[in-house]
């Protein structure tokens, strides 16, 4: 029935040869959340939630799938409200959708508009005729942009920004050598657990930190003159330091078609086998340079020389573990070129999802933040693996779920789950880079790897998704707009299935993702449907107070946050109100109250989910009434609207006593208020220290629980606990933003000789929590996991001032 959330977090993996990006399909991206899809498409639609759910189930559960594994969560970015999951903490190989993680960490980390250099350096000063006695040297920091996508149709193009630094610093002639530094990337050419099948393939290209053209290059194969004669071999770019055995064969014109490479490990030879027919079209092949930062080297000499610049020594390069050039004393900068911004590279790499250059942009990022205390052996890759793990951590998302050897998903080791996706998706959605982002991602019918797929369905030109495929794997995230407007969220993992002839397993997943595009419901239907999906427990009360947060007159024009703006209309407008009566509830004397408030980027339907509430109410049998009033709708915003006014928390209650004594609840005219609770996760703080200065009603405020919440507000919360001796329960993380606070304050109470109790939340024990006025409980979950994953809110309760039922 109600779904358990963890509000959490996860093509190809051997991707898609990368092609310039259609101009007008950017400009579609760019406005999506503005203008969504078309709607109406289609006849056949999805029209309850109800309906959604029994259709995706009848599809998950079909006989063809038992011998394969589906990982699926479909969450509603509006109302925070889960779908549909099925199997969404499954452990799944995710493929290609590991880019997710990867480019959110870099645009959140670095930014849109970070750019990476490339350095160059000379060994000693060019002289009054532009010579210099010494090396060039090119120092790689992981730009993975020098290829013809970036710089037009000639190879040689690639290399004019090196000959605008040398023109400008007067350099006409070099003595030594051309020396291609890629010793900034620390560790094997390759991707963790990577096979030795994916060596031979441009989806396997070597990891330097000085590339070109993707790491591999382009052999043309063409039939020869008559049948029986070997086919022609014209290597595209030239100094890729590759020799080729031509083993082909021109057959008859109606012979088939089929020619390949072979290239053995360690050996500059590449054998080409096959055969094309006579008269027929050439074949092209993509075959990994061995040697990416030697070749970039050699071609840059070359390109040197035909702009008149002579290099009387080789070419030349140094990587991991050799000394890097540029550390000499005799080293003269002489400029640097720039990477495209952050935003293009990461948008270059998710939409034909090409290997090579996330795992550069990973590397980059493991150097960029390395460890202090990291040891010189830990390669560049297992440094942006920690601080992916960082940042998981830091956003509350769930890095136990995140299971990576490498950043691309070429790795058949990668393990996620489907709820660490969405919650990825939920949480980059908020983000100061979710445009960024977003456009990223390949459009359904329109780009990237999703060209091709779901067109003339209600998903073209309205999913945006990252696909994912290994020979076992097929994956799907991302975004899509129902069909009356409602931002969903989602991730489909299939793993093991062998799909009939003449389907693909990736039909699988577009029939999920139209089904999504063509719903004509919404995630809550409406209040009758979640009063009825709460039923079993209790009394659920969905109503409209003029007394909730909002709308309120310091929010009437919006908000932004980051740069990012939230309207009125659609985070401030919200007057709902849940209440909840469990049943068996006791309404003789004064009611109890424990009111909760809920954090940044949710709604009420969305905690009450989320969080097991009211589960967790009905379970500690405590005789009291939940109320949860929505604050900002899924917005960063800690703003308490109405409830922050002199006595607006006593109105409120007045309000909420006003709906229970009506008789559809609990028909007793004469109710009045006994022992209030007030609750809140993450940014509800605020809300919660502005009652407790000025709402009214303190005296009857006889407990303050702070879920990972005490951000701020502090002398509001102990001068309350001071006045009226009240039970103030705080449990922290470590990367929630709460720590220091809490920290601060526990030293704080010492100097004063205040006494309190602190001890982690798995070691404290009912007694503990029930008998100390001052609690500090430190917990090793993440942020979105402290209130329901151990029932903290259920312990709370049962060791609460309430009386049982």
């Amino acid at each position: 029935m109600i779904l358990k959330t963890i509000f959490a977090l996860a093509e190809n993996a051997k991707g898609i040869r990368a092609k310039i990006l259609p101009s007008y399909s950017l400009a579609i991206i760019a406005c999506w959340f503005a203008v969504g899809p078309a709607f109406g498409q289609q006849t056949n639609s999805i029209q309850t939630l109800a309906q959604l759910r029994e259709q995706l189930a009848a599809h998950v559960d079909q006989p063809r799938f038992n011998g394969a594994l589906w990982g699926i969560k479909i969450l509603s970015l509006d109302t925070g409200k889960t779908l549909f999951e099925s199997h969404a903490d499954r452990l799944m190989s995710p493929a290609s959708n590991c880019k997710l993680f990867t480019a959110a960490l870099a645009l959140d980390r670095l930014g849109g508009a970070y750019q990476i250099p490339t350095t160059v350096y000379a060994t000693a000063k060019a002289n009054w005729r532009g010579t210099v006695h010494g090396n060039l040297i090119v120092v790689g920091h992981g730009d993975p942009s020098w290829n013809r996508r970036r710089f037009g149709t000639n190879f040689w193009d690639i290399f004019e920004p090196f000959i605008g630094v040398l023109t400008n610093a007067g350099v006409r002639r070099i003595k030594g050598d051309i020396v291609a530094d890629a010793t900034f990337f620390r560790g094997p050419p390759t991707g963790a657990s990577w096979t030795v099948d994916d060596l031979q393939d441009y989806y396997g290209a070597r990891i330097s930190a000085l590339a070109l053209e993707d790491n591999f290059a382009n052999v043309d194969v063409q039939p020869g003159e008559s049948i029986g004669a070997s086919c022609h071999l014209g290597v595209l770019q030239p100094d890729a330091g590759l020799v080729f055995s031509n083993c082909t064969s021109t057959v008859a014109s109606n012979g088939v078609r089929h020619v390949e490479t072979y290239h053995p490990l360690g050996n500059r030879v590449v054998y080409v086998f096959g055969q094309l027919p006579l008269g027929g079209a050439g074949e092209t092949l993509d075959v990994p340079v061995p040697q990416p930062a030697k070749w970039f080297a050699a071609a840059l000499k070359e390109a040197l020389a035909r702009h008149g610049i002579k290099v009387s020594g080789k070419a030349r390069c140094l990587v991991w573990p050799q000394t890097p050039a540029w550390h000499s004393a005799d080293a003269v900068k002489l400029g640097q070129v720039l990477s495209p911004p952050l935003r293009d590279v990461v948008r270059g790499f998710m939409k034909p999802s090409q290997n090579l250059e996330v795992d550069m942009l990973l590397a980059h990022v493991g150097e960029k933040l390395r460890e202090a205390n990291a040891t010189s052996l830990e390669t560049s890759e297992q440094s942006g693996l920690a601080a992916l793990h960082q940042f998981l951590a830091d956003a509350g998302l769930p890095s136990r779920e995140v299971h990576f050897d490498e950043g691309s998903g070429l790795s058949r080791n990668n393990l996620t789950t489907a709820n660490a996706i969405v919650a990825l998706l939920q949480y980059m959605n908020t983000r100061p880079e979710a445009q960024d982002f977003i456009n990223s991602l390949p459009v359904a019918g329109v780009d990237g790897t999703l060209r091709r797929r779901m067109k003339n369905t209600p998903a073209a030109g309205n999913v945006r998704a990252k696909t994912g495929s290994l020979r076992w794997a097929n994956s799907l995230s991302g975004y899509v707009t129902s069909a009356t407007g409602e931002r969903l969220a989602f991730s489909l993992l299939l793993n093991r299935y062998v799909a009939p002839p003449g389907q693909s397993s990736r039909d699988q997943l577009d029939a999920i993702a139209e089904m999504l595009a063509e719903f004509t419901g919404r995630s809550t239907d409406d209040a009758a449907s979640l009063e009825k999906d709460y039923a079993p427990f209790g009394q659920l009360i969905l109503t409209q107070l003029v007394t909730a947060p909002f709308p309120d007159p310091a929010r009437a024009d919006g908000h932004t946050y980051h740069g990012k703006f939230y309207s009125a209309k659609e985070h401030y407008s919200d007057s709902t109100v849940a209440i909840f009566i469990p049943k068996g509830f006791r309404a003789t004397g004064p009611i109890d109250f424990v009111v909760h408030f809920h954090g940044w980027d949710n709604s009420v339907a969305g905690t009450l989910e989320e969080y097991n509430l009211i589960e967790q109410l009905a379970a500690s049998d405590k005789n009291a009434v939940l109320v949860v009033p929505e604050g900002p709708r899924n917005a960063p915003d800690s703003f308490g609207g109405k409830l922050e006014d002199p006595d607006g928390f006593k109105r409120f209650m007045d309000d909420v006593v006003g709906v229970l004594r009506q008789p559809d609840a609990l028909n007793e005219p004469h109710l009045t208020i006994g022992n209030i609770i007030l609750s809140g996760h993450s940014g509800g703080y605020h809300v919660m220290a502005a009652i407790l200065d000025r709402g009214g009603l303190t005296d009857k405020i006889k407990e303050v629980w702070l879920f990972d919440a005490l951000y701020g507000g502090t002398e509001n919360f102990t001068a309350w606990q001071k006045r009226e001796k009240g039970r103030l329960l705080d449990i922290y993380t470590d990367h929630g933003g709460t720590k220091e606070e809490t920290v601060r304050l526990m030293a704080s109470l010492k100097r004063n000789g205040v006494s309190f109790f602190a001890g982690e939340d798995t070691n404290a024990t009912p007694d503990d929590l029930r008998t100390n006025k001052l609690v500090f409980l430190h917990t090793d979950m993440v942020h979105n996991d402290v209130v329901a994953r151990r029932d903290t809110f259920e312990q709370f309760l049962k060791t609460s001032c309430l009386e049982n039922k």
